[in-house]
């Protein structure tokens, strides 16, 4: 047992050291680009990559989602939007799409700032 541990120790000391190391902010510009490819596999005309980007988009989209809210249904306090509890990624995703599509000059602004507005524009809190 004790074995299998350090092999797996230093399987992902030796993955950290030769795997560089990427951060990046996501813009509105990229956000877009990636809103349009999320467009094009909707409409049954995206390829190899617009489906990469598709879920580049929807992924993005639900780790904003989940930063800044307790989950869908579930209203507190605290919550900046109240998405329906029946929502799913798609859905939301097709909220943001349209967001960024009525709202243009936004290629310089946070992306997750843009996913945040659009949430709270389009599932406000009831107090």
């Amino acid at each position: 047992m004790k074995k299998c541990n350090a092999v797996y120790v230093a399987a992902m000391i030796v993955a950290m050291i030769a795997l560089p190391a990427r951060a990046e902010f996501v813009d509105g510009k990229t956000l877009s680009a990636w809103a349009k490819e999320f467009q094009r596999v909707r409409s049954g005309t995206g390829d190899y990559l617009s489906h990469i980007y598709d879920r580049r988009f929807q992924v993005y989209i639900l780790g904003v989602h989940d930063a800044y809210t307790d989950g869908p249904g579930i209203t507190l306090d605290n919550n900046l939007f109240c998405t329906p509890r029946n929502a799913s990624v798609s859905e939301i995703s097709v909220v943001v799409y349209r967001y960024l599509q009525n709202t243009p000059g936004l290629s310089n602004e946070s992306a997750s700032g843009l996913v945040v507005n659009a949430l709270v524009s389009a599932f406000p809190c009831k107090k």
